[in-house]
């Protein structure tokens, strides 16, 4: 079974040569490809990761104007060609043999996300008080704002099959950080059965995010997406038949507690 991995990378110069190291020891065989798509590196990054290409021609580099997140995610989506199409951040704080959880999950599913809010998850380093309380209270909006069932929609590692992807991707509108929630929404539309997996992830220094800043664009963006899934929506088979839906809510954990904790 062959699989692409899509790295987006912005500025990652300190971070994405480590990664790519990981992954390329871990992950082995001819059958994976990594390819990053550079968001407008004004740094070194290109650099880094255009050494790791001279060495493995499993890495493959892919180098776009800033188009945000989503964007680098779509079009690269674009040009995969494998039996599964997934994505992790450049920053290392998921480990290689937590992806291959993923892909292994995806066997019998249409694809499978990887949740840190899970109960047998394991995140041996705490984030700071202005991440965590800003993280816990976006997932607590997207739950109730759009009624989706995953505790954790962000958590940037997932893999989807590629026919699966390539039926999403048409109807995905999200160029930023909202890309997650799109997925999941679209997959969720389409009846398409998506897998919850805990996960080890290990926060890394050099996040760019400003709690109060970042926190007016999440709820803009978010507010966006809602109008958008509400006005333009996807009429499809998952629409008609409603077990996929009740499938992925039994699937996922309880987080009854974790949304308490998040309002409080």
């Amino acid at each position: 079974m062959r699989v692409d991995i899509v790295i987006p990378a912005h500025n990652e110069e300190d971070r994405i040569g480590p990664m790519l190291d990981a992954y390329l020891t871990r992950c082995g065989g001819p059958g994976m490809r990594f390819l990053v798509a550079l968001d407008r590196c004004t740094d070194r990054t290109a650099e880094v990761v255009a050494a790791r290409a001279a060495r493995d021609p499993r890495v493959v580099t892919v180098d776009y104007p800033k188009l945000g997140k989503g964007g680098v995610l779509m079009e690269t989506f674009r040009r995969c060609d494998a039996d599964l199409v997934g994505f992790v951040d450049a920053d290392g704080a998921t480990p290689p043999s937590e992806m291959l959880r993923l892909i292994d999950a995806t066997r019998d599913r249409d694809g499978a996300i990887a949740s840190r809010r899970h109960p047998a998850s394991v995140l041996p380093a705490r984030r700071g008080l202005a991440r965590e309380v800003t993280s816990a209270g976006f997932a607590f909006w997207v739950r109730r704002l759009f009624r989706l069932p995953y505790a954790d929609t962000q958590c940037g590692a997932k893999v989807f099959r590629r026919e699966a992807m390539e039926r999403m991707l048409p109807l995905l509108t999200s160029r930023d950080f909202l890309l997650d929630v799109d997925l999941l929404l679209v997959a969720r539309r389409l009846g398409y059965r998506i897998e919850t997996v805990p996960t080890i992830w290990i926060d890394r220094e050099g996040s760019r995010l400003r709690a109060a800043a970042d926190a007016k664009k999440m709820a803009a963006s978010t507010l966006r997406l809602w109008l958008h899934h509400r006005v333009i929506p996807v009429e499809t088979e998952g629409e008609r038949d409603p077990s996929a839906a009740a499938a992925s809510l039994a699937e996922e954990p309880d987080t009854q507690e974790e949304d308490r904790r998040a309002a409080a």
